[in-house]
C-alpha cells in the first residue's frame, strides 16, 4: 500500500492548486476504502509547521483532523530505523529534510511507494513514485 505524500494533501486542500482534481481523486480514493493507502506520518509535523509559517494556525486543528478521518488514522511508519534511512536519503539524493523523511517512510512499507507530485523522489533508489494523475 503506498504512503500518500504532503504535496498532494495540500493540492487536495487547495482548490486554486493545479493538482487539486488528481489529488481530490486520491483522497476520494481512499476516503472510500477503495484505495488503501496510507498518510505519511511526517505530514503531521510538516503541516503543523507549513500553516504555522503562513500565519493559518487556526485551520490546522481541522484540516488535520480531516486528513486523519480520510485515512482513518492510518500512518505509515517513522521510527529509528526511517530516521537513519532518511539521514542517508538527503545525503545521498539530495532531498529536502521532510521528504527524506517521507521517502525513508514508504521504503519501509511492502511495496515501497509513494503518492506525490514531486518527481525528486525519482531519485531514490527502490522507491516507486506514483504520480497522482496515474492513480488509480
Amino acid at each position: 500500500m503506498p504512503l500518500v505524500e504532503l504535496d498532494v494533501l495540500m493540492a487536495f486542500l487547495d482548490s486554486s492548486d493545479p493538482g487539486h482534481e488528481e489529488a481530490s481523486r486520491v483522497v476520494e480514493l481512499a476516503a472510500s476504502g477503495k484505495a488503501d493507502v496510507l498518510l505519511s506520518p511526517a505530514c503531521l509535523i510538516e503541516i503543523s509547521l507549513l500553516y504555522r509559517t503562513l500565519g493559518m494556525e487556526a485551520e490546522l486543528e481541522s484540516d488535520l483532523r480531516l486528513l486523519l478521518s480520510i485515512f482513518r488514522g492510518r500512518v505509515g511508519p517513522l521510527g529509528p530505523v526511517e530516521a537513519l534511512r532518511a539521514a542517508r536519503i538527503r545525503r545521498e539524493h539530495g532531498l529536502t529534510f521532510f521528504d527524506s523523511f517521507h521517502a525513508a517512510s514508504a521504503l519501509s512499507l511492502p511495496d515501497q511507494s509513494i503518492v506525490s507530485f514531486d518527481r525528486a523522489y525519482d531519485r531514490v533508489a527502490g522507491l516507486r513514485r506514483i504520480d497522482p494523475a496515474d492513480f488509480a
